[in-house]
């Protein structure tokens, strides 16, 4: 009961903060609409009895949604659709590489410090709702095989926390963040950390 009430006052605080009224124009939230695209590594950490190793894979992803400002804070909700490539090598299959598909709901909400006619600057930090749907499996000498999450000891979902500052320029918008899970991202029996650098180009509408 206790924490379903902490988790109603991070989410009622934001509404409550920009759906209040306000006595002037200028304070009246404003609202963008971001379409982005970017590239990113993502970092994989294996807590093995060996010890801990890391790999790590270039990706790319493409996403909308709004922004909505108000005074110097901000929300928003950026739907993505996210792919990155990998490659392994296995004792007994040998080499493989292939393609992990998965979708994004952020939450994010944040300062802005700076601001003027063509130049504003964000500061945020977010809780990202990270869906894996897809794996596309590719072995030398053997057909492709699509397979479920699950059935590549891949996590169905993973929640993620989320850092970053961008900035608009005009009508663009450059944004770097930094993303860490907080779960396991494989459902093997050794725990797998996930790591995540993006940097995305928008156009705000």
């Amino acid at each position: 009961m206790k924490k379903l009430f902490v988790i109603s006052l991070f989410v009622l605080a934001p509404v409550t903060l920009f759906a209040a009224p306000s006595s002037t124009v200028a304070q009246q939230p404003k609202m963008d609409i971001k379409v982005f695209v970017g590239g990113s590594a993502t970092t994989f950490v294996s807590m093995l009895e060996t010890g801990r190793e890391r790999d790590t894979f270039a990706g790319w992803q493409v996403g909308f949604g709004p922004r909505i400002r108000r005074r110097q804070a901000f929300i928003e909700i950026l739907f993505s659709f996210n792919r990155w490539a990998f490659a392994f090598t296995d004792p007994v299959f040998g080499p493989f590489s292939g393609q992990v598909n998965s979708f994004e709901l952020p939450f994010n909400m944040g300062y802005i410090p700076y601001k003027n006619s063509y130049f504003k600057l964000f500061l945020y930090a977010g809780y990202v709702n990270h869906f894996n749907t897809k794996i596309i499996l590719e072995v030398p000498r053997a057909p492709t095989r699509k397979l479920r999450p699950k059935e590549a000891s891949f996590a169905i979902y993973q929640a993620i926390a989320r850092f970053g500052v961008n900035f608009d320029l005009a009508m663009f918008n450059l944004d770097f963040n930094y993303s860490i899970s907080m779960n396991s991202a494989t459902k093997t029996s050794y725990r797998t950390g996930y790591h995540q650098l993006q940097l995305n180009l928008a156009y705000l509408f």
